[in-house]
């Protein structure tokens, strides 16, 4: 899921629901660091390493998932288990939805320290766990929560650490999200047959252990500035067509979004026959190849409006999941790998940069409140979108066919439901050139 409140595209992220302050209270602060300089800078490190202990712990589930249903929970159904990944993605931006807030009233120290304790105690207790409801605990909750509480402060700092160059900022931030998708799977599919899985999943815990001592150090060393905080909920949107059929969309998005993340290393070893090794490097390229879409968004928007990326990319996606049928040979598998991961990119960065269009958010002081709006929505997709599938999945027989179709079918209606609004903003933009 990136994610931000202004005209750049969200890394992998998912969104910054948490900065309710007003865009015109930022613009009349005094602009110290227009285009950055060290200390900014070393704030975006500090954000690359919170979005690697995040969102790139959260994409590299589908390697765990693979080896808890061969292995450590092989009693547990597919859907079962899915539920630990997807309450971990559900939480993740929902948690934002309350951090934002005490982010804008100064607890920038207390969130990052306790969210970076809770990613790292998460893995640990993760690399303890021997039966279900541990795992549930542990990654799901406990990882889950943690990384909600930390991501919306990073990128609040980096928000206003930046004007000029806040998308790059923010993009370069997000990367961390696919570095961590591509290194944790491989080092735990190395790790595991050598060291087992507690000392897999605790190499991979002080690695983000590292990495949140980095996060603190940076973030930490000045406290939060207070500022006037926003309500959570703009009662208005919900009369607002094009809002609400944008934030549908997204559910619809979502609920298609983890399928294939979640289950390309099963559906690698089961119906293509590749190895159990290659299978969980599956995952790695799926994510890899997401960096693509975490950065063309920001060389593009200047050229294309970003709501023209985004359905272009949805419609993409249909497609995506309809060809996954016919993926059912090495090579056609990874080419298609590809090309998934590159537009699983687009999806969730493009859409923080669009809700700062005034047909979505006609008052800007109310951005941050719209963002959160439009994420905490979507992200029930994100929590009913695996365990469905894992339901129409049949492991035992190779069958994918049902949440192929199923993942095919919610992108369909996401683009059906995002014509409106891109009529809308296209009209709109027809009517109100902006000034050169």
């Amino acid at each position: 899921m990136s994610s931000e409140k202004i005209h750049g595209a969200q890394p992998h992220l998912p969104p910054m629901p948490g900065n309710l302050t007003s865009d015109n209270e930022h613009e009349n602060e005094p602009r110290k660091r227009v285009n950055g300089g060290l200390n900014a800078w070393l704030n975006v490190l500090a954000g690359f390493c919170v979005f690697v202990n995040s969102w790139g712990l959260l994409t590299t589930y589908g390697a765990f998932q693979e080896y808890y249903q061969t292995e450590l929970l092989p009693n547990e159904s597919p859907s079962t288990i899915s539920w630990v990944g997807s309450i971990q993605a559900t939480l993740i931006p929902m948690v934002g939805l309350a951090t934002g807030p005490l982010v804008d009233v100064g607890y920038l120290r207390p969130l990052i320290i306790s969210g970076s304790f809770l990613t790292v105690f998460g893995m640990m207790m993760t690399s303890l766990a021997t039966s279900y409801y541990q795992v549930l605990l542990a990654q799901g909750f406990c990882v889950g929560m943690g990384g909600g509480i930390s991501y919306i402060p990073a990128l609040v700092v980096i928000s206003t650490s930046f004007t000029t160059k806040r998308p790059i900022a923010i993009g370069c931030a997000s990367i961390g999200s696919s570095v961590g998708a591509v290194i944790f799977p491989v080092m735990f599919r190395q790790l595991q047959p050598k060291v087992g899985f507690p000392w897999a999943v605790r190499s991979i815990g002080f690695i983000s252990l590292f990495l949140a001592i980095v996060s603190c150090l940076i973030l930490c060393r000045q406290p939060g500035q207070k500022a006037r905080a926003r309500s959570l909920i703009d009662w208005k949107a919900f009369r607002e067509p094009s809002f609400m059929m944008f934030s549908l969309s997204l559910t619809c998005v979502m609920l298609a979004y983890y399928v294939p993340i979640f289950y390309v290393a099963s559906y690698a070893r089961t119906v293509v026959h590749t190895t159990t090794d290659f299978s969980f490097y599956m995952v790695a390229i799926v994510n890899g190849t997401s960096v693509i879409g975490r950065v063309v968004p920001y060389l593009l928007v200047a050229y294309i409006k970003p709501i023209g990326i985004l359905i272009f990319a949805v419609t993409a996606s249909a497609i995506a999941m309809f060809t996954w049928i016919a993926a059912t040979d090495m090579a056609g598998f990874i080419v298609w790998a590809c090309y998934w991961g590159a537009l699983s990119g687009v999806l969730v960065t493009a859409p923080t940069s669009i809700v700062a269009h005034p047909v979505f958010c006609p008052d800007s002081s109310f951005l941050g409140t719209r963002l959160g709006m439009m994420w905490g929505i979507s992200s029930f997709g994100a929590l009913a979108g695996t365990p469905i599938a894992g339901a129409l999945v049949n492991l035992d027989t190779a069958e994918f066919l049902r949440a192929q179709v199923f993942a095919g079918c919610m992108m369909v209606g996401a683009v059906l439901l995002q014509v409106w609004p891109t009529f809308r903003v296209v009209r709109y933009d027809l009517k109100n050139p902006r000034k050169k």
